[in-house]
């Protein structure tokens, strides 16, 4: 089975008016004429060729038509992986191939809590 490693910068930014979506859900649109010019400055391509990115990595921007409020931030990212937008259009880097592929929605993992013990520095 051929894993991949979500490993990419993403922008999202909001719609000045979105199209409704059915269920009051977010809705996603993906922008691909935006282009991120600190990824081709010199010094950060010097930088990622050192340690072995150059190629490797890359952004991609998504607009969205709603307000995000920070305690429905696992509802967002849900609705992000999940949208039909986004699906077709995100590329992920291959572990095995190298190559970039698009989002498989069946290696969408669902969220999880743990159960984490709390530290103390007192």
């Amino acid at each position: 089975m051929e894993t991949t490693t979500p490993f990419f910068p993403l922008v999202l930014s909001r719609m000045a008016a979105g199209e409704p979506r059915d269920g009051g859900g977010y809705y996603f649109r993906f922008l691909p004429l935006r282009t991120f010019s600190s990824l081709s400055a010199r010094e950060i391509t010097s930088r990622l060729r050192q340690w072995s990115m150059l190629g490797r990595i890359q952004a991609q921007a998504f607009s969205f038509d709603q307000t995000f409020q920070p305690y429905q931030k696992d509802d967002f990212v849900m609705a992000f992986f999940k949208d039909p937008n986004v699906i077709p259009n995100l590329q992920l880097l291959s572990d095995s191939s190298g190559q970039w592929t698009t989002l498989v929605f069946g290696n969408i993992l669902e969220p999880r809590k743990y159960k984490l013990p709390l530290l103390s520095l007192k």
